[in-house]
């Protein structure tokens, strides 16, 4: 069917030559037609046969013309010229369509990774935390300027009505560190329904993540707690080569516990132990709170820093500081005044994620005998 069409298209050309009498106008100008739509509907290999046919019009037009003053050294030299006109056509034309092509499948790839990326963030730092029972929640999370990094939290139901709090940072950066987090926060989610001992659950999700990633060197570091359901509230916690949590007042970190090797490089490394970690465990007073973060906060700096002044640190005592200033304060307030803190030290945008979780406890009403 395309090449009857270049074969009418062909035609065309020499029914025009003829009737406007002027053959190198005519070939010129018309000939050009059938050779881009050789080379759109056919390729390069299209065009370059479109190209062919059209300079033999051009050399049968010329024999066929009575008149005409095209003889000798002059048909060939006119010959030569259309034949460079075409052909050239054909190849810049060819050239064209590929870039273009190559063009618009790396700008639909781009698309695809935007909206990938797009979802990666909603799902891994989601911008409502669903209500648990006497517990007020605060998160925030600040992207970076440079590429997508891997920080995550999640707050989900535990088994007996408690609360699972989980903060997590993927090394490295990029989709693939997102996709990481993504499969590392879902499998959190999957084993929290069924166990509230954040050491077994970070022991399911390191036997996950190095059965998924054997090839990579990517390891990933997290705080995982279990709050008990009231009316007392008793945390139990552990860390992946992770902070330790802090209290929401003081600043200090929680005491207990040991942290361990992050995950996807820990149980081989310690001959199948459970990561090197030990739980930590403690009681929160009504009112009390504690503070989850990546080293976002603590190490919080600008992306690009001035020559004038040696690369510092927002560091723990400034983060510390800023929490017992607003000892008492809701969960949110505080993360607002961390959050603000990090970004006037910085002078710009940051040069990782900050992810901050909080919460406090609230006072169990009791029953009216």
């Amino acid at each position: 069917m395309r090449a009857s069409l270049v074969a009418l298209l062909l035609v065309g050309v020499f029914i025009a030559l003829r009737f406007i009498q002027q053959p190198g106008l005519a070939v010129s100008m018309y000939g050009l037609v059938p050779v881009l739509r050789g080379v759109t509907w056919f390729g390069l290999v299209g065009g370059l046969v479109t190209a062919t046919g059209a300079t033999a019009a051009f050399v049968l037009d010329a024999l066929l013309s009575g008149g005409t003053a095209l003889t000798g050294g002059d048909l060939l030299f006119a010959t030569l010229n259309r034949a460079v006109v075409f052909y050239g056509m054909a190849l810049l034309m060819t050239h064209s369509l590929r870039r273009q092509r190559t063009l618009t499948l790396k700008l639909h790839a781009q698309e695809r990774e935007l909206s990938e990326v797009a979802s990666l963030r909603r799902a891994l730092t989601p911008s409502e935390i669903e209500p648990r029972p006497h517990l007020h929640f605060a998160a925030a999370f600040t992207p970076a300027d440079s590429e997508l990094a891997g920080d995550f939290y999640l707050v989900t139901e535990g088994p007996g009505g408690s609360t699972t709090v989980v903060v997590g940072d993927v090394v490295g950066h990029g989709l693939e560190a997102a996709r990481q987090a993504a499969f590392v926060r879902a499998t959190l989610a999957t084993f929290a329904r069924y166990t509230s001992d954040p050491l077994q659950l970070l022991r399911l999700a390191d036997a996950a993540l190095r059965e998924q990633s054997q090839a990579t060197e990517r390891f990933v570091t997290a705080i995982c707690m279990n709050i008990s359901a009231p009316p007392r509230c008793v945390i139990t916690w552990a860390a992946a080569g992770h902070d330790r949590p802090w209290c929401l007042d003081s600043g200090d970190s929680l005491e207990g516990g040991r942290v361990g090797a992050p995950l996807g490089i820990g149980a081989e490394t310690l001959g199948g132990e459970a990561l090197g970690m030990e739980t930590g465990q403690g009681l929160l007073e009504p009112g009390a709170g504690v503070l989850l973060f990546t080293d976002g906060l603590t190490e919080g700096r600008a992306v690009r820093s001035r020559r004038s002044r040696p690369l510092e640190l927002f560091g723990e005592e400034r983060a510390r500081a800023v929490v017992r200033q607003h000892r008492g304060a809701p969960a949110d307030q505080v993360l607002d005044a961390l959050v603000g803190a990090v970004a006037d030290f910085a002078g710009g945008p940051l040069a990782d994620d900050l992810c901050l979780i909080a919460f406090r406890t609230r006072p169990v009403a009791t029953p009216v005998s």
